[in-house]
């Protein structure tokens, strides 16, 4: 418990320092992490198992940029909103659904053949079985 604490404190702190711009009719930028952020009406359209979904993200060219990839914990962090509701997400992202959306966090390691999902119309983090299908929206780490 104490490390989910430490990171949800880590979290706040995060998107405290938040800051998104638009940079195309499909891309967000946060300023802060530099990540890129898929803000298509796919996110709002498909939905994936998690294994379809790592593919999508793994294959998806936006604007011309590939590499992109399903988050993680740390990286939704930087964009869920816990302040708000309905969605949890900055002003700046126009396209979601009040849905799942997949993360690459499996839980115990996949051997129960769950992951986390996040919740956009809360912000809360919950495992679901991976053969359902959810929504995805992908990122990209210029970073990396």
């Amino acid at each position: 418990m104490k490390i989910f604490k430490t990171v949800c404190f880590c979290a706040a702190l995060t998107y405290a320092n938040a800051s998104f711009v638009s940079l195309s009719e499909n891309i967000i930028k946060d300023e802060s992490t530099n990540y890129l952020w898929q803000d298509s009406p796919d996110v709002q359209i498909k939905t994936f198992t998690y294994e379809e979904g790592i593919s999508y993200c793994k294959n998806l060219t936006l604007d011309n940029q590939t590499g992109w990839e399903v988050p993680g914990f740390v990286e939704f962090f930087t964009i869920v909103n816990f302040k708000r509701y309905d969605p949890t997400l900055p002003n700046e992202f126009k396209h979601y659904v009040a849905d799942n959306y997949w993360s690459t966090k499996k839980f115990g390691h996949g051997a129960s053949g769950e992951a986390f999902v996040v919740y956009f119309k809360t912000g809360a983090f919950n495992r679901e079985k991976m053969d359902k299908k959810f929504y995805i929206r992908c990122y990209k780490n210029p970073n990396k």
